[in-house]
């Protein structure tokens, strides 16, 4: 399983943190930082709100001003035997386009609360990482602005990272403080099934973050990884003018779903402009291991490279590594990018043609959050999927994304505005009305 976890590891080593509408009616639960947003991250991305339904339609529509060889965004749904997501609209079937694997009617689609509030919520994060401690702020952000409503957020953290027994020892010493909901940084797709059944044997619904379980009782919230690859790809080819060029693709770890997908979805955009991938390499969403490896390759290729490809937050070694070879640093597709590249983009704003895709932690922290507090609220939840289009960082909207006192030294991963997320849109297309 993918896992925005295993992207994350490693505090300051990972210094990008590489981890991934109108509104309708709606209940009071949403919280203050995402309420109004009535975009899709297509607004986030600077263009009009009247483009919000249509988010994931194309990558013109997101970014503005894309070339005439980008091929549509995809727009099939996912396997749906249900047929629960073909029933959707706006943002929320939106998100569903592309999504991988399969999706289906949720157990929790007619879920009532024990009790009233004030609830509980458990936070099994797997790992102390940039990306876990921006979804615990913005739940605590969510928490502030719903006053009254959360009792208390009991966060449990392994003391290794992907410790599948420790996680499941700690989500069930969650159900035994009787909190009302859980939500996990899950640390395997399938090892975690029995706890997140037991969980629901007791009606408390398990949210997983950033990944997709196998099990039908969890609720699966995360970036829509194939919108991640085709505007990761969409946005560098942009940068590069859409002429052709050559392209290092900068891959994670080759064989892990999440890298497969980015991949799957981004290298048809680039075959489709021209662009000839002149050499793989693999940074282990390690912006060092990144920088190492690109390195060597630039120590072996020394033709002009107009472009790099890379499926998570490596950009910052990638940069560094042009840099002390004396080359110039070509455009590229930051797919999650934090706070140095940012700043790079800002500062080479001159000569440097950035592009972005963000996966938010703290917007989804919140995000999450307010789902949680809908069903409990008694909003039942109908699919057992609920991604999110993830927004895109363009040079009009740069400024909303670099935050004042950020360095490309600093340790932080890109946020955004409250409307980066389209929370109560998703929520209101993913929730049954109350």
């Amino acid at each position: 399983m993918f896992s925005w976890r295993r992207l994350c590891a490693g505090g300051a080593t990972l210094v990008a943190a590489a981890a991934l509408a109108a509104c309708g009616s709606s209940s009071n639960s949403t919280s203050s930082s995402a309420a109004g947003s009535s975009s899709a991250a297509s607004t986030a991305a600077g263009t009009s709100s009247s483009a919000a339904t249509g988010a994931t339609s194309s990558a013109a529509a997101a970014s503005g001003s894309n070339a005439a060889c980008v091929p549509a965004a995809p727009s099939s749904l996912p396997k749906d035997p249900d047929g629960v997501a073909a029933s959707l609209t706006g943002v929320a079937k939106d998100a569903l386009k592309g999504y991988p694997g399969t999706v289906y009617k949720s157990p929790w689609a007619n879920f009532k609360p024990k009790h009233n509030g004030p609830w509980k919520i458990g936070f099994s994060n797997n790992q102390v990482s940039l990306y876990g401690g921006g979804i615990l702020a913005g739940l605590k952000a969510a928490q502030k602005a719903n006053p009254g409503k959360i009792s208390s957020i009991v966060p449990l953290v392994p003391a290794t990272p992907n410790d599948v027994t420790t996680q499941i020892q700690q989500m069930r010493s969650l159900l035994e403080q009787h909190v009302d909901i859980i939500y996990a940084l899950l640390s395997s797709p399938t090892a975690l099934n029995g706890v997140i059944d037991q969980a629901a044997k007791q009606g408390v619904p398990v949210i997983s973050i950033a990944g997709q379980s196998t099990d039908k009782n969890a609720i699966n919230l995360q970036p829509n990884p194939t919108d991640l690859g085709y505007y990761g790809a969409a946005g560098l080819v942009n940068s590069m003018g859409g002429k052709g060029g050559n392209v290092l693709v900068v891959q994670a770890i080759p064989g892990l779903t999440y890298n497969t997908q980015v991949l799957a979805a981004g290298l048809p955009v680039l075959k489709a402009c021209g662009m000839k991938v002149v050499g793989t390499v693999a940074g282990s969403f390690d912006p060092a291991t990144a920088k190492t490896a690109t390195l060597q390759f630039l120590a072996s290729h020394p033709a002009t490279v107009n472009g790099v490809f890379q499926v998570s937050g490596m950009a910052p070694g990638i940069i560094s590594a042009f840099q002390q070879v004396g080359r110039p640093v070509p455009p590229i597709g930051d797919i999650n990018p934090g706070a140095p590249s940012l700043v790079y983009w800002q500062k080479h704003a001159s000569s440097y043609k950035g592009s972005g895709v963000a996966i938010s932690p703290e917007r989804t922290g919140e995000y999450v959050f307010d789902l949680g507090l809908a069903l409990l609220e008694g909003r039942g939840v109908k699919i057992t999927d609920v991604p999110f289009t993830p927004p895109l960082v363009t040079s009009s909207n740069l400024s909303q994304w670099v935050e004042p006192g950020w360095t490309t030294a600093t340790a932080a991963q890109a946020n955004g505005p409250a409307s980066a997320i389209p929370t109560q849109a998703l929520i209101d297309g993913y929730t049954a009305k109350k």
